[in-house]
């Protein structure tokens, strides 16, 4: 195990938090993967490192909406999970990029399973809560209000938990040493670019000129820096 017991216990509590505010509570943005990796790293002591992860994330779930009946991946839980470990990860220079791009790989297979998760939690919803209420007792509405909310920080809670867990046993486990780095350098950068040009359908085309000059903006500020 890469994180501590104690540092694994917060990440699983920050998790289930952040799967609330998805959709069921409040949607504060914190539960996007750029936010929700860099808390991770937080955690880890080393927020840079899952900042960058975050980037990463961020950059392929840009034309991801939670909105409606849509089905989605579900960012939040399996983005604190990727930050923590890769952050807590403390990976040599020469292997950096190789154990970004495996917790990368693994969040995105994590988002998928929190995806479908989120959808068989509302069809337990459907069931649960969608009942004629005529007649109820406050205290029974209230609970079938609650219940619901309740399930979903714990299942955002125990995806994190096998986020933390699965992935800590990968980067112990596997040598990296023998991975090419400028083949995990590009492949990170092209799923960064790829990610960024599939969002370009949510801008409408009358704004891709502005689209273009923030991104302009971003490089000069990277390059100055």
């Amino acid at each position: 195990m890469i994180l501590s017991p104690a540092q694994t216990a917060a990440a699983t509590v920050l998790g289930g938090l952040l799967a609330l505010d998805g959709t069921s509570v409040a949607q504060l943005m914190v539960s996007r993967p750029f936010v929700a990796a860099t808390l991770g790293g937080v955690l880890a002591g080393r927020p840079a490192e899952g900042m960058a992860v975050g980037l990463v994330l961020e950059a392929l779930h840009l034309a991801v909406l939670p909105v409606g009946a849509s089905r989605y991946p579900e960012g939040g839980p399996a983005a604190v999970a990727a930050g923590a470990v890769y952050a807590a990860a403390h990976a040599p220079p020469a292997t950096a990029q190789a154990a970004l791009l495996v917790a990368v790989l693994l969040a995105l297979a994590l988002e998928w399973a929190g995806g479908r998760t989120v959808a068989a939690l509302r069809q337990f919803n459907v069931r649960f809560a969608g009942a004629p209420a005529e007649g109820i007792a406050p205290g029974a509405l209230a609970r079938r209000h609650g219940a619901p909310i309740a399930l979903d920080f714990l299942r955002g809670a125990l995806l994190t938990l096998l986020g933390v867990l699965a992935l800590g046993a990968l980067l112990s486990a596997v040598d990296l040493s023998g991975v090419p780095r400028v083949a995990t350098v590009t492949v990170v950068r092209l799923a960064v670019v790829a990610g960024v040009a599939s969002a370009l359908r949510l801008f409408g085309r009358a704004n891709y000129p502005l689209f273009l000059a923030g991104g302009a903006a971003g490089v000069l500020v990277a390059w100055l820096r």
